[in-house]
């Protein structure tokens, strides 16, 4: 009987720091996505072009990339999550592509 109360205990105390770890996660990845589009209304801002709208990346999706301007940083969550990459097209116009990668995990690369 004991045995089973301090497993109980371990595991009240435990399970609240699991899902503190995993809503970080969604944190990060959507700072990281917040500071992307910062950093790309700055870019579009300095050069004198329109803020590009995200478009989702379809498989076989032609890109006309002349120049990459920059991809969100790269997050050790190990899972599925979104990147986003801006770049300009030979015209020169600012495009956004948002695509799904598996991101590294930690320890583990």
């Amino acid at each position: 009987m004991r045995t089973i109360k301090s497993l109980i205990f371990a595991l009240t105390v435990a399970a609240p720091l699991a899902s503190y770890a995993f809503a970080n996660d969604d944190l990060a990845v959507k700072n990281a996505i917040k500071d992307h589009q910062a950093a790309v209304v700055n870019y579009a801002e300095k050069n004198s072009k329109p803020v590009p709208n995200v478009v989702e990346y379809k498989y076989g999706m032609k890109l006309d990339i002349a120049k990459v301007v920059r991809t969100s940083p790269e997050l050790r969550e190990c899972k599925v999550i979104p990147q986003l990459m801006t770049y300009e097209d030979s015209r020169g116009d600012l495009n956004t592509v948002q695509y799904q990668v598996m991101s590294r995990c930690r320890g583990k690369n």
